[in-house]
């Protein structure tokens, strides 16, 4: 009620200054019109925002609690979501105009407009390349700094000084005061490293290190397209508001908040159902390949060379059944040293070697069950792809195909 009382004191305050200026030019119901367009208003839309919102924030908190994570790359995931939720409340609140109530909110989230970037961009590069902060690094802040001291005098006006540059009967500022302060070095700064991001992004994915990690692939990739999907929604958005070609940008900014909104669903279910995505394993592991190998003297034609040995071996030659086969005697057979050989499984397979023969002996057992019959003895199948028990074998079988032998030889009679 006090709220209603207030927006009408300043729109009939906005009247009568209209009214004596341009002489009677506007009447009374061009002021209710007016104050009709500041009521609040919310839709369908506005709670899904909302309800979004609250899931960002929300996910921002549960990942910095989260164990068995890398406590960087996770606080870069977690800020990186915080920053797309407060925007998008920011958005809720202006859209249904709770922030003309609450004019304390009034550009809000153009406080870390320009964190967004460098929250991708170092959590690409953790993942990634295993990056290590250095003080150097906080020069990527410096434009934030830079932006919160022009927003400062904004931000320390009192409320009813707020309402009126919404209301555009302010004499300090205008709606468009900040405007380009926030919007212009916000699409630069998105564009500098969306090219950065792409360029890190693009040669990992050259790499062999996460062949077989699905989910990671997958995780990274999804990020990175609906990362690329908010830079060039907001380009277009920006070209729109300039005028030059067109003139849609109410339309094209919900294609951004919807972008935003996509991306914080996105890490949330990931989150959720794909937790290894944040687990710390993935950090060491790939730590642990680069120091372990990054002084080996072998090249690239060797290294291509034994791996095709390798698979000669095992695919032809089934060396894989013979359950006294260990790295030593593999070694042998490939004429190569133990630690060649292990950088070898490592860098082509992603896989140590029990992962490896593990993966040939249970793609052997599966060949045989299928071509089995009732009699077929669990325990037989086990000796013959060079388990020496059957505990070991269910396990590796379970592993592989989220089934026992058992269950597995069942479906086939089954079918």
């Amino acid at each position: 009620m006090k709220f209603h009382l207030k927006i009408k004191r300043l729109l009939l305050s906005i009247g009568f200054t209209l009214f004596i200026t341009n002489c009677f030019s506007m009447t009374a119901i061009d002021v209710a019109q007016l104050s009709d367009s500041y009521n609040l208003k919310y839709g369908v839309l506005d709670f899904l925002y909302f309800y979004v919102a609250l899931i960002g924030f929300y996910v921002a908190i549960i990942l910095n609690f989260t164990k068995n994570t890398d406590r960087v790359s996770t606080s870069l995931m977690s800020g990186f979501i915080l920053v797309h939720a407060f925007f998008i409340l920011d958005f809720v609140l202006y859209n249904t105009n709770y922030q003309l109530k609450y004019a304390h909110t009034y550009l809000m989230s153009a406080s870390v407009a320009l964190l967004y970037g460098p929250l991708l961009y170092f959590y690409f590069k953790r993942i990634n390349n295993q990056h290590k902060f250095k003080a150097l690094d906080a020069l990527h802040l410096l434009p934030t700094v830079v932006l919160l001291f022009f927003l400062f005098p904004l931000y320390s006006l009192p409320l009813e000084e707020k309402m009126k540059i919404q209301l555009g009967t302010s004499s300090v500022y205008t709606e468009s005061s900040f405007f380009y302060i926030v919007f212009i070095p916000k699409l630069v700064s998105l564009i500098i490293y969306g090219f950065l991001i792409s360029k890190n992004h693009l040669k990992s994915t050259k790499s062999k290190l996460y062949k077989n990690l699905e989910a990671i692939a997958f995780w990274k990739k999804g990020v990175y397209r609906m990362h690329v999907l908010f830079v060039v929604s907001y380009f277009i958005y920006g070209i729109s508001i300039s005028g030059l070609f067109f003139n849609a940008y109410s339309f094209i900014y919900q294609i951004v908040v919807v972008a935003m909104a996509l991306m914080v669903l996105y890490i949330s279910y990931m989150a959720q159902v794909q937790p290894k995505v944040f687990s710390k394993e993935i950090i060491l592991k790939n730590t642990e390949f680069f120091s372990k190998y990054q002084k080996s003297g072998l090249t690239k034609s060797l290294s291509n060379e034994l791996k095709q040995n390798l698979i000669t071996l095992m695919v032809d030659h089934k060396i894989f059944m013979d359950n006294s086969l260990n790295l030593e005697s593999l070694s042998e057979k490939l004429e190569t040293s133990r630690h060649n050989t292990s950088q070898i499984i490592n860098e082509h397979f992603n896989m140590n070697f029990f992962e490896l023969v593990n993966k040939f002996r249970v793609e052997e057992a599966i060949q045989m069950l299928k071509l089995s019959d009732k009699n077929t003895q669990i325990i037989d199948v086990a000796y013959a792809v060079g388990y020496n028990n059957k505990v070991t074998f269910n396990k590796a079988f379970k592993k592989e195909t989220s089934l026992t032998p058992s269950q597995f030889l069942k479906s086939v009679n089954e079918k």
